[in-house]
């Protein structure tokens, strides 16, 4: 059996994010801790065609989106207390299992925590039920009866695209959420008030897909400074929104996509800062600001000169040329303007693989190969974050 798959299986035998600490092996733990969330509200899905089409009780509000439990990855017997990295996962994420062998990888390889955090309205932030095949295959039917057939739908990307469909704010609204949840993480961390870290350490990211644009969103505007000399590492992530294709059986299927998409490109976000818990209001602008230079190329081009001045150094990227959510060439186009072509490079795997699964470790046939791949990624990854490489 090849190692990643050995491990992966261990990792999901023992992974609970309800127990407060576990131990995989004699290098890495596992603790995790409870979160309440400041920012309570979201804007309201429900619309008259949701009583039509009958999926009303999907886009209400989620009610295990404001306190739920993140986990930390830690080497076991200690490690690095001066650092955390935090974990961003992508979009329509239901489950931390796919990330569970790349936590434990960075932790091992860098010896410092890392930080599983959920975004909103993901992973143990969302029901149970969104995942549930027969629940979401009849969400599908539903769909399919009062629009006709749309291209990608699907049970895994059911309850996304119902709640992004009708009403596209939400992906707004859980994008403030998030970032505002994750600023008050960092302040937890660097003000020494998280058992795990010294007072004053710092906060870098290991960020993949969507996941990226959250973090360039936070190094940007840099609220409360907290992210002055974080450093970035971006896996299958960080172009502008233009240049992304979400249309995917595992993502969002199309008409809930082009839904997204015309709401992305063509609003004005300033109006949502009210939503934004008080601490974090008098930096809403910076945020918003931050977000919409990143919506389109075009915008990000008059932009971009401040911005990559201040990340120059502190961001890497890699793509995977068979990408078709968030192409190579999309993540070079943007992280590379200015002349900062140091900090991206592109790779290609000699098996089959995609943007959702980059590292098919269930398919034996390419477990070598596999292995090889990951330890690759992961060894400059973490040679980035622990300032030795790339």
């Amino acid at each position: 059996m090849a190692f990643l798959n050995e491990l992966d299986d261990l990792l999901r035998q023992q992974f609970d994010i309800n127990k407060p600490f576990l131990a995989f092996d004699d290098k890495v733990v596992c603790h995790t801790y409870a979160f309440s969330s400041e920012m309570k509200n979201e804007f309201s899905s429900h619309t008259e065609k949701n009583k039509k089409i009958g999926d009303g009780e999907l886009v209400a509000q989620n009610d295990r989106n404001g306190d739920f439990r993140y986990a930390v990855f830690s080497p076991a017997g200690g490690g690095d207390r001066e650092r955390a990295i935090i974990l961003l996962h992508g979009l329509n994420e239901r489950s931390w299992d796919k990330y569970l062998t790349w936590a434990y990888n960075l932790t091992n390889l860098t010896r410092k925590p890392v930080v599983l955090f959920p975004l909103a309205n993901h992973i143990n932030r969302s029901p149970e039920w969104w995942s549930f095949p027969r629940k979401m295959a009849d969400v599908v039917k539903k769909r399919q009866n009062f629009y006709g057939k749309i291209p990608n739908s699907s049970f895994v990307n059911a309850a996304l695209s119902s709640r992004i469909d009708h009403c596209p704010q939400v992906f707004m609204s859980s994008g403030l959420q998030s970032i505002s949840d994750i600023v008050k993480l960092t302040g937890s961390i660097r003000s020494g008030k998280h058992s795990l870290f010294r007072r004053g350490a710092e906060v870098d990211f290991f960020a993949y897909s969507i996941g990226a644009l959250v973090t360039e969103v936070l190094l940007m505007a840099n609220p409360m400074k907290l992210y002055s000399r974080s450093k970035a590492f971006f896996f299958c992530g960080g172009s502008t929104f233009d240049q992304m294709d979400g249309r995917s059986r595992s993502i969002l299927d199309n008409r809930a996509f082009s839904s997204l998409r015309e709401f992305v490109t063509k609003s004005d976000f300033f109006n949502l800062i009210s939503l934004l818990p008080k601490g974090i209001i008098p930096y809403g602008n910076a945020l918003i600001q931050s977000f919409s230079s990143l919506v389109t190329l075009n915008k990000w081009q008059d932009n971009y000169k401040s911005a990559l001045d201040l990340l120059s150094g502190r961001v890497y990227a890699i793509g995977l040329k068979l990408d078709k959510v968030i192409p190579a060439d999309a993540i070079y186009n943007t992280i590379s303007m200015g002349g900062f072509f140091n900090n991206f490079s592109l790779s290609d795997f000699d098996f089959k693989h995609s943007h959702e699964n980059p590292f098919p470790i269930r398919d034996s046939s390419v477990s070598g190969n596999v292995d090889e791949a990951f330890c690759n990624i992961f060894s400059r990854a973490s040679g980035f974050l622990r300032g030795t490489g790339e």
